[in-house]
């Protein structure tokens, strides 16, 4: 369920393009200091996201270091550090070794279960840290595998798992802007299952694969306007939040780039551009 909530790099200027990079390097920096060169594959752009959507909401202290990227040794990358790319890494391994439990009980994938033994003793210190978040996502991952095997006509459910877990992830820490976050994290936390669901539609039939897309008898292409009303919900939240830093950088991510992938895989449009 990782891969969607993405920027759009041609609607975006060069310095909010390298602001991006300089937070996509940050986790992987923030990860492989924590953890590990191996943990490095937890990386993701939705928990980018998130240390972008937090730092720009509270503002926190900033420091910009200089290094080589094996994977791109010719010129020197920047990495942004702070306390929420901390964060994001800690829950990258923690949602990353719950999908690794999650594919090795569906598809019974050897590397998952292997790369998941891996993070768990790391997953259990995090767990201490953030309890809070850790819990919402053992239980809402599993009631979602309990409604996949036994209750699939529960739709509604299964798609409101990933919205209370996505709704803790958001929620760093308990203060004024709590609610809010929640909110937010809830209704993105849908639209990630529900694009997720319609992006592995022809590979879950194919398979006979629960997708609640299956369930409800429609197809991806008739999707739009329900992921339409859950990234709007989840927008909605966003402009009620004062978010002044990387405010351009955040909502093109939200109004567009979120559904890059789906416009060009299911409507094979290139054009993005979606004014929600």
């Amino acid at each position: 369920m990782f891969g969607y909530v993405i920027c759009n790099k041609n609607l975006l200027s060069k310095e909010e393009t390298d602001r991006y990079q300089k937070f996509y390097c940050g986790l992987c920096k923030a990860i492989e200091k924590k953890f590990g060169q191996l943990e490095r594959f937890t990386l993701n752009f939705d928990m980018t996201f998130l240390a972008l959507f937090l730092t720009a909401l509270y503002e926190p202290e900033e420091k910009e270091t200089e290094f080589r990227c094996p994977l791109h040794p010719i010129h020197k990358k920047t990495a942004i550090e702070n306390e929420y790319l901390d964060y994001a890494a800690d829950m990258s391994i923690a949602l990353t070794y719950h999908k690794c439990r999650d594919d090795w009980e569906d598809e019974k994938k050897r590397s998952a279960k292997v790369y998941g033994r891996r993070l768990e003793k790391m997953y259990k210190e995090i767990r201490k840290k953030y309890p809070r978040q850790c819990e919402a996502i053992e239980k809402n991952m599993a009631l979602s595998m309990e409604i996949e095997k036994n209750r699939p006509e529960l739709v509604d459910e299964a798609v409101n798992c990933t919205g209370r877990m996505l709704a803790e992830v958001y929620v760093y820490k308990e203060d004024f802007w709590s609610e809010s976050l929640r909110n937010f994290g809830y209704e993105l936390g849908r639209f990630i299952y529900m694009m997720d669901a319609a992006m592995d539609y022809k590979e879950d039939k194919k398979k006979n694969h629960y997708n609640p897309l299956i369930v409800v008898g429609k197809k991806p292409e008739d999707a739009e306007d329900i992921l339409g009303m859950m990234i709007g919900n989840a927008t909605r939240q966003y402009e009620q939040l004062p978010i002044v830093q990387d405010a351009h950088l955040i909502e093109n991510i939200l109004y567009g780039g979120g559904w890059q992938k789906y416009y060009l895989k299911i409507k094979e449009k290139k054009d993005v551009n979606r004014s929600l």
